[in-house]
């Protein structure tokens, strides 16, 4: 009989133990199911927070390209850190001839003058030692949005030759860092066949398909822009 009544307790005991753990995992269950509400909620409050912060980085950039819409940059200009008259020789050696074919297909009304096309110009940094570094990129801010385009519109069969020796002229629009940076990344992607810009904005061909993509954003990341 104590045999009997001692197997009894031990049963009792083990059902309350097993019923206090029971509790016990109920209450973590709900625990987990609070920390994971938590949690989905913490990210979700992140990625919106994350969108907020790409949007804001993209009216930056959007605002920056716009503060550049009369600027141009002039690569393979041949020069040196002593030079003079930079205005001049970049109108007379690469500027004239492009602006009066411009001039004649009617895209501008008059031939200008340098001192109404260049408003500013500058080396972007010092000549680098060695005969086969290419010479600092030319920032030019032009007088007007309209000469800037007659200059980008008509640049591809009036660009002089460049001297014997030299690289080909380049003029280029004055893209943002971040623009530039995600140009140059998507131009040596091997899905990439070709790109170019227009007013900041990148537009791309996949080799695929032979699609053009307008890059919408130089925050998105390139699997994002090619699908």
């Amino acid at each position: 009989m104590a045999s009997q009544d001692a197997k009894l307790d031990l049963i009792l005991s083990e059902m309350a133990s097993l019923k206090k753990s029971t509790a016990e995992i109920a209450l973590l269950v709900t625990r987990v199911n609070t920390l994971e509400t938590t949690v989905a909620a913490q990210q979700a409050t992140i990625n919106a927070l994350n969108t907020d912060v790409k949007n804001l980085k993209d009216l930056v950039n959007y605002r920056e390209q716009q503060h550049r819409s009369s600027t141009i940059r002039v690569f393979n200009f041949p020069g040196s850190d002593a030079e003079t008259n930079l205005a001049t020789k970049v109108y007379d050696r690469l500027f004239k001839p492009i602006l009066a074919a411009a001039k004649q297909k009617g895209d501008l009304a008059t031939l200008p003058q340098v001192g109404t096309t260049i408003e500013n110009i500058y080396r972007a940094g010092k000549f680098a030692a060695g005969a086969n570094k290419p010479p600092p990129p030319i920032v030019v801010k032009l007088s007007s949005t309209t000469i800037r385009m007659a200059l980008l519109r008509n640049k591809r069969l009036n660009t002089p030759p460049p001297p014997e020796g030299g690289k080909r002229l380049v003029i280029a629009e004055d893209l943002t860092p971040a623009t530039y940076k995600k140009y140059r990344e998507l131009l040596s992607d091997d899905r990439v066949e070709k790109g170019w810009t227009i007013d900041g904005g990148i537009y791309i061909v996949k080799k695929s398909d032979k699609s053009v993509i307008r890059v919408r954003s130089a925050y998105d990341s390139i699997n994002e822009i090619l699908g």
